[in-house]
């Protein structure tokens, strides 16, 4: 009984076919990865301030942040920790791209201690539905 076998020809196209196949298939993946990784999601706090007003329950606060990532941002908020723990935050829900600043300012229901360092925070959220959370200080002034 004759064994017929493939030919080494055949064999060796075969293997060069699987070997080519496999590396498109790693290029693929490894630009894929390549891409999640250029998305970056980073927001820049270019101003903050928070004054006493000298009235009953009344503080001043204003901010001005900026898109520094590479992804568009639709919903974003920016706001303080007042003496109870309550956030006192204003809020935009108008895109914000990349390269783009945002400000707004907000006249709360509560006072601030001058001199007082209070807790600053920034939210965002991306078109994809990733979130963004930062957080740093702002001193009161009166």
């Amino acid at each position: 009984m004759k064994r017929r076998t493939i030919s080494p020809a055949i064999a060796s196209i075969v293997l060069i076919g699987v070997a080519i196949t496999g590396s498109v298939a790693a290029g693929s993946a490894m630009l894929k990865q390549n891409e999640i990784a250029s998305i970056i999601t980073k927001v820049d706090l270019i101003d903050a301030t928070l004054v006493n007003m000298n009235v009953a329950n009344k503080a001043y606060f204003a901010t001005a942040i900026k898109n520094s990532g590479t992804t568009s941002l639709n919903f974003v908020s920016v706001g303080f920790l007042d003496d109870d723990g309550n956030s006192q935050s204003m809020s935009s829900n108008e895109g914000l791209n990349p390269g783009q600043q945002w400000s707004s300012y907000l006249v709360t229901g509560v006072s601030v201690i001058p001199g007082k360092k209070y807790v600053l925070h920034v939210d965002a959220t991306t078109k994809s539905g990733s979130q963004f959370h930062w957080a740093d200080t702002v001193t009161a002034r009166g």
